[in-house]
């Protein structure tokens, strides 16, 4: 008898992801705990909050704050990652990991909008890119299977793209 353990590790990994889309109802709550500062003065680039870590380490809750034409860098996940779009917009493009090119390739986009909630398993299998192309600030929660120590290092895998 042969066990697909990948396949046991990707289904469960979708379970944790789809448990943790569900408790996201009230994520708006957590909009007070940015400093006044972060919507107000745009950085050079999009800006991480830590709004909680988990006591053992296994996850982390950031908020993102987007000024206008702030995006994140094309990257997969090296962990699994569930994020909720609370104020604004976000523009996400989507990529297919080509091998033999050895980049990432732009196959889609979607606008998610305030309310919207996506996971993605770690891998290749999701690799993406968050732009705000509007005029306002938008704000996003994300929660990462990692440690808060861990959070600059052990999160994106940065890509190559076409």
């Amino acid at each position: 008898m042969s066990v697909d353990i990948d396949g046991v590790m990707q289904a469960n990994q979708k379970r944790l992801l789809n448990g943790i889309s569900l408790l996201l109802d009230e994520a708006e709550q957590l909009l007070p705990l940015l400093p006044p500062s972060a919507l107000a003065l745009p950085s050079s680039t999009y800006t991480r909050h830590l709004v909680y870590a988990d006591e053992l380490g296994r996850y982390s809750a950031m908020l993102l704050v987007w000024h206008p034409g702030q995006q994140s860098p094309v990257h997969g996940h090296r962990t699994w990652c569930t994020y909720k779009v609370l104020q604004g917009q976000l523009k996400e493009h989507h990529y297919k990991w080509n091998a033999e090119a050895r980049r990432a390739e732009k196959c889609g986009e979607i606008l998610r909008q305030a309310g919207d909630v996506v996971s993605a398993p770690a891998g290749l299998a999701d690799i993406h890119q968050l732009v705000n192309q509007s005029a306002e600030v938008a704000v996003s929660l994300h929660i990462y299977g990692v440690d808060s120590q861990r959070i600059s290092t052990h999160v994106n895998y940065l890509m190559p793209n076409a």
